[in-house]
């Protein structure tokens, strides 16, 4: 049995892959300079400044506390993902601790909409 996954690990997937695809983008721009010799604009240079973009604006928007689901963005999730002298060890909004385990989503709802499941009172 798998120990359960910290706020921290979750943080750090998330910033890591972000960080990957960011990367990736930024190493497509010397790429695309190489491959289009003299076509105006050069295509993969702009498909690698939209993804580099996105990469960056959703590092911002979608990295959240799971507890609070505030935006942590790049001040505080970078630290967490890269283990920075200065990571926090808590939510700057709700103070849960990032050593605490994710809580998962509670099940949905039973629909009841079938007459075997009606209750009759």
């Amino acid at each position: 049995m798998d120990a359960p996954r910290t706020i921290r690990d979750h943080i750090r997937r998330r910033v890591r892959v972000l960080s990957a695809v960011s990367v990736g983008a930024w190493l497509l721009f010397p790429l695309s300079a190489a491959i289009s010799r003299g076509h105006d604009p050069p295509v993969m240079a702009i498909i690698a400044a939209v993804l580099f973009g996105s990469a960056m604006l959703y590092l911002q928007l979608a990295v959240r506390c799971p507890k609070c689901v505030r935006r942590l963005g790049q001040t505080i999730a970078m630290p967490v993902a890269f283990a920075g002298k200065s990571a926090p060890n808590f939510c700057p909004y709700c103070g849960v601790s990032l050593d605490e385990p994710v809580l998962k989503a509670p099940p949905p709802a039973e629909n009841v909409t079938t007459p075997d499941k009606l209750v009759w009172k």
